[in-house]
């Protein structure tokens, strides 16, 4: 993988538990803690856009299928994935 070099603005605070990690040896750098903390979060872009691709294919996802899959992977009503409420990702 190849690296590119940016610049970011995050608070003072979250950059202080960063050069803990660092300085404890749980990451090599501050820039290795955030590339890991980066990989291990959901690719959200990539989830919407498969999700559209399957709204093509197969047509809307009805309310009760939506139901079945929140008690299936244990969700209540208030835990929904961020982008995702509501119909959003419907494809335009």
């Amino acid at each position: 993988m190849t690296n590119k070099r940016v610049t970011i603005s995050v608070p003072e605070e979250i950059v202080a538990k960063a050069q803990r990690a660092v300085d404890s040896g749980q990451a090599g750098s501050v820039s290795a803690y955030f590339t890991e903390l980066a990989e291990n979060a959901p690719d959200w872009g990539a989830i919407r856009a498969t999700l559209d691709e399957l709204k093509a294919e197969v047509g809307e996802v009805s309310a009760e299928d939506r139901q079945w899959a929140r008690e299936a992977l244990g969700l209540d009503g208030a835990d929904e994935f961020p982008g995702f409420e509501d119909n959003s990702h419907a494809a335009a």
